[in-house]
């Protein structure tokens, strides 16, 4: 990583502590290849505001708030660095702000009461909402990859599949989809279908927003965040693949390997990572104590 010595001293200097020091860096590296595989970016010094802002949209979809929040701080304290050095002379991360964090989840993924109660709220707010939840929940698929899903990716009679192109890393992955996703996708389907607008009769894209071909992964968060608000539940788009691993991990025998595959991770140490139980988890297998 370019000046990667550099910054270590300036934080050593900073009396940062050595576990903090690989943490910035770490955030770093993953930052610089990030830049790396969407922009060809290899100097972090030419970096804009612009492609943190989508670092931290990036971050927002695959990460819990407050580990968005400990990766932006790495970034923000890089450039402050840069900054000093004179390296540069605008600082692109000054307005870039962390992620609200209203509370500490112990668990990213939604309870079974949560998920029928954000299921309910967005079956009562449109089509579009619930469809939206129900194939976030029951295919673990990142929000960006619904955001890019293609009419021609899907697959909604025999076997019925949806094919994420292109995805995390470059790669694409078929994941099989429930006969309730391919009900409500053929509902949203009809729907978009009676749009006489220009751009959505010539969109590909699956879902499509008012003004435009395509809907947005904000457009999609700002959704969720719309129905995480009138449910009492704080929204965030890691909670959906959360809850998909979670759910498969807990109730059913799948092969580690399988799931990874299926969520689009080239390493099973990254799925693993939603393995953790819940404190309901726990208590479930502790209350059989009782009766031994």
């Amino acid at each position: 990583m370019q000046y990667q010595k550099e910054f270590e001293n300036f934080l050593e200097n900073e009396d940062r502590s050595t576990r903090t020091i690989n943490s910035y860096i770490d955030s770093l590296s993953k930052f610089e290849g990030w830049l790396n595989v969407n922009y060809g970016i290899i100097d972090l010094a030419i970096v804009s505001f612009r492609e943190i802002k989508e670092y931290r949209e990036y971050l927002n979809e695959n990460y819990a708030p407050t580990s968005v929040n400990q990766k932006l701080s790495s970034i923000k304290t890089f450039y402050s660095f840069l900054l000093i050095q004179k390296v540069i002379q605008n600082n692109p991360s000054s307005k870039i702000k962390l992620i609200k964090v209203e509370e500490h989840f112990e668990n990213q993924y939604l309870t079974r009461t949560e998920e029928l109660r954000v299921l309910a709220v967005a079956r009562e707010t449109n089509t579009l909402a619930y469809t939206l939840v129900l194939i976030l929940l029951k295919t673990g698929a990142r929000v960006s990859e619904i955001s890019n899903l293609l009419i021609c990716d899907m697959s909604l009679e025999e076997n019925p599949t949806i094919l994420i192109r292109n995805s995390k890393g470059k790669k694409s992955r078929y994941i099989p989809i429930s006969s309730d996703v391919v009900e409500s996708l053929n509902e949203w389907l009809k729907e978009r279908g009676k749009s006489q607008k220009i751009y959505h009769r010539r969109s590909n894209y699956v879902f499509i927003s008012q003004r435009s071909e395509k809907l947005s992964v904000r457009g999609i968060q700002l959704i969720l965040n719309r129905i995480g608000e009138k449910a009492n539940i704080k929204l965030y788009p890691i909670r959906f693949r959360a809850s998909f691993a979670n759910n498969l991990l807990q109730n059913t025998t799948i092969p580690i390997n399988i799931l990874a595959n299926l969520m689009g991770h080239s390493n099973v140490n990254t799925t693993q990572r939603y393995a953790s139980p819940s404190m309901l988890d726990k208590r479930k297998y502790l209350e059989k104590l009782s009766e031994i």
